[in-house]
């Protein structure tokens, strides 16, 4: 979302990160699940109803404008929120069942090695004081 031009300076100015931290340790106190769904995954894409896409939003037509959308497999009128809204619950529920964390959707979103070596380095031990940042051979 904050990849949006219009909408990336008011949901960053409404720190985002801020509020899922919060909402997070607010969900363990009360002793709830916290779990996040895979960045990629198309909550408004997909009818709640069938899980099938929805071609209007899948052929590039997909705009912020579109409040409601007509799914040609169930012949239901959807309004785009409350679908996304029963499309995440749904996938957190599934993730849940599974005992899985989040991914993103159809695999890792990283690129593919660019043929660099891996570091042989060793891992970031602390030393007596407690620092973190030192590592095993710089005492």
């Amino acid at each position: 979302m904050v990849k949006n031009p219009n909408l990336a300076k008011s949901i960053s100015d409404q720190g985002w990160g801020m509020f899922l931290t919060m909402l997070k340790y607010k969900a363990e106190d009360f002793g709830h699940t916290y779990l996040e769904i895979g960045r990629f995954f198309p909550s408004s894409q997909l009818c709640s109803q069938t899980l099938l896409p929805i071609p209007m939003l899948q052929n590039g037509y997909d705009s912020l404008g579109i409040r409601f959308v007509d799914c040609p497999h169930c012949q239901k009128q959807h309004d785009r929120d409350i679908n996304a809204a029963i499309n995440i619950k749904n996938e957190g529920l599934r993730l849940w069942a599974l005992g899985t964390s989040a991914s993103a959707h159809r695999g890792d979103v990283r690129p593919k090695s660019s043929g660099r070596k891996k570091s042989t380095k060793a891992e970031a031990m602390p030393n007596e004081l407690g620092s973190l940042h030192c590592t095993e051979g710089s005492v």
